[in-house]
């Protein structure tokens, strides 16, 4: 059974909204630390009870899909699923458990109409930073909204000092050569949640993102459609379009998200040369 846009949009919306709920009601207790897998995976309560809520809710929903949590992996929901469904539970888990209500942290959902998507399959996706509220949702064909405002933004086309390039340092060592070229020329910040970063281009809170070496496939797959549907372009390091790149959901990926091709060209042309 086919879900209308307009459906899968709601089960969007909803499912962000039922990670907030389930944040609030973890309150003082989710920071506990309940897991660690390496530099890039530590999980804490709350990450654990966001994934069993959401998983809970996409079952009930009866969307025939195949689910992909970080924390609860891959989940067939129905007979024969028409879609997929991407989940990070707490994207920026560090900022959550440490930052006192200062860093960004998300949840992040990305809906493709495929069993075997790539990154332009991407039908429906949404964004919650979890200290603001502030909520992106995209909608493949239809725009992204912030706060439920379709994104209309001036866009930077240049690289100079007051451009806002986010830039994930994580696993960024054999590239730090070519990176600061973009130090050299632009205001560089990282805020260490890629989601924050990618729906943050998408409303110009940012002009740019990099990742060169370390960005999960969790939240690309959301960041991608939101940065494509307020008019950005997101590519590879080379300055290819990852639109018909696979999805895989437990791949890392190398990408330039920026608010307009012309500024990717740019950031392509600084650490290329």
């Amino acid at each position: 059974m086919l879900f209308s846009t307009k459906e899968l949009r709601a089960l969007c919306v909803n499912a962000l909204e039922l990670s907030a709920k389930t944040l609030e009601l973890a309150g003082k207790k989710g920071i506990t630390k309940v897991s660690a897998k390496g530099d890039l995976n530590t999980s804490t309560r709350a990450d654990k009870l966001i994934s069993a809520a959401l998983c809970k809710f996409f079952k009930n929903s009866k969307l025939p899909a195949i689910l992909y949590s970080e924390e609860t992996g891959k989940l067939v929901l129905t007979n024969n699923p028409q879609y997929t469904v991407a989940i990070d539970d707490l994207d920026g888990t560090e900022n959550y458990r440490r930052g006192h209500g200062s860093l960004p942290f998300c949840t992040v959902v990305a809906i493709f109409d495929s069993t075997s998507p790539c990154f332009k399959d991407a039908i429906v996706a949404g964004v919650i930073e979890h200290n603001s509220g502030n909520t992106w949702i995209a909608i493949r064909g239809n725009g992204t909204y912030f706060n439920g405002n379709k994104i209309t933004k001036m866009k930077n086309k240049k690289i100079n000092r007051l451009t806002l390039i986010a830039v994930n340092h994580h696993g960024a060592q054999k590239n730090v050569v070519k990176l600061k070229r973009i130090h050299h020329d632009a205001w560089v910040k990282d805020f260490g949640a890629a989601a924050f970063h990618l729906a943050g281009v998408s409303s110009g809170m940012f002009d740019a993102y990099v990742s060169s070496a370390w960005q999960k496939a969790h939240e690309l797959g959301a960041g991608y459609l939101l940065v494509k549907e307020s008019g950005g372009a997101i590519t590879d390091l080379k300055g290819k379009p990852i639109d018909k790149v696979k999805f895989d959901f437990d791949a890392l990926y190398s990408i330039i998200a920026a608010s307009t091709p012309s500024l990717v060209k740019q950031i392509v042309n600084r650490i290329r040369n």
